[in-house]
């Protein structure tokens, strides 16, 4: 994330969308194992040649496991840096424009806070280790003006997520199981939305980093009405 003065003076925050993306999330282990292996029969071939009475095997898995380590987290930075998803957005007091950049012409959608805006939030905790460590939050949030919606979405501990402002405001999404259960016609026809909504986050949903779903909290808290 970056912010830089827009046109008329007020501070633009650039927001990067789905930093971890599938080629990221793929190409840096691979490249990081090759990198391994590389490491690992160059350093065979330098302790057996150089080193007596040693195990060669004893010095080179230690740096095997460093190698890799080490790999991972370099090409992780590069490859978020000069390999980043077609998806941005930019946050001002003015509006959050999300840019696509997977379509011809580029899709932007413009999100104005001087006008209406419907606002959904929900919440579910992460069940299963990927990435995101279980017991996480998901936090989802859907912004519709006119024909217009996105949804952003990031991942916190419980602990961060309790301390977001507007907590309350996010609904818990319950298991699709218990809200058929449910004999509360509101609040099943409310799980209904959202888990709509939750199939079209998961689908093509954005994910941004925490301080950046902070920061666009803090716009809707200030410019929609009741929320938050």
């Amino acid at each position: 994330m970056t912010s830089h003065p827009d046109p008329s003076g007020a501070t633009e925050r650039q927001i990067a969308i789905d930093a971890e993306h599938f080629a990221v999330r793929f190409w840096v282990p691979v490249l990081a194992l090759i990198f391994a292996v590389v490491v690992h029969f160059v350093a065979m071939a330098l302790v057996q040649r150089f080193v007596e009475d040693t195990s060669p095997l004893c010095l080179v898995v230690p740096l095997d496991v460093l190698a890799f380590v080490g790999a991972t987290f370099v090409l992780e930075r590069l490859l978020k840096r000069y390999a980043p998803s077609r998806r941005s957005a930019t946050l001002s007091e003015q509006a959050l424009v999300v840019t696509d950049q997977r379509h011809s012409p580029a899709r932007v959608t413009r999100i104005d806070w001087e006008r209406t805006v419907n606002v959904k939030s929900w919440r579910f905790v992460v069940r299963r280790r990927t990435r995101v460590p279980k017991g996480w939050y998901c936090m989802a949030l859907h912004l519709l003006q006119d024909d217009d919606d996105v949804i952003l979405y990031t991942f916190m501990s419980p602990q961060e997520a309790e301390q977001v402002p507007g907590y309350a405001s996010f609904t818990r999404l319950r298991p699709r199981k218990e809200t058929l259960s449910d004999t509360g016609l509101n609040a099943a026809a409310e799980q209904r939305r959202l888990l709509r909504l939750e199939d079209q986050r998961w689908q093509d949903g954005a994910e941004i980093s925490a301080d950046d779903f902070r920061a666009v909290l803090a716009l809707v808290r200030r410019f929609v009405p009741g929320w938050g």
